[in-house]
């Protein structure tokens, strides 16, 4: 009864093909929020607001993150380089002028 049902006229008739595909059940795109869109401008991606697409892969969202986020890195570890140039330049001024902290301590 089976093969008989698919056959119309001695041809086999191959079932109905699905609408969708497992790409557009399972999609991975997203909106990109106001922040989303910064990072994206930071990150290089899009050199304008207006580049950036309606929905953006999550991939391109991890790879822009993962960039700024290496970017923000830097400039700590800069800034952190910078301060303790700036700490060893005020205690040697301090120890020269002689207002060390054993000094104010004694005080």
């Amino acid at each position: 009864f089976c093969s008989q049902a698919n056959q119309t006229e001695g041809k086999v008739v191959s079932p109905p093909q699905a609408k969708y595909t497992g790409q557009a059940l399972y999609r991975s795109e997203r909106r990109p929020t106001s922040f989303d869109k910064r990072v994206l401008l930071w990150s290089g991606r899009f050199k304008k607001e207006e580049d950036i697409p309606e929905t953006v892969s999550i991939e391109v969202m991890n790879k822009a993150r993962s960039k700024v986020r290496v970017m923000t890195c830097y400039v700590m570890i800069a800034l952190t380089i910078l301060g303790c140039i700036g700490m060893v330049i005020s205690g040697k001024k301090a120890l020269r002028e002689d207002n060390t902290s054993v000094k104010i301590g004694r005080a």
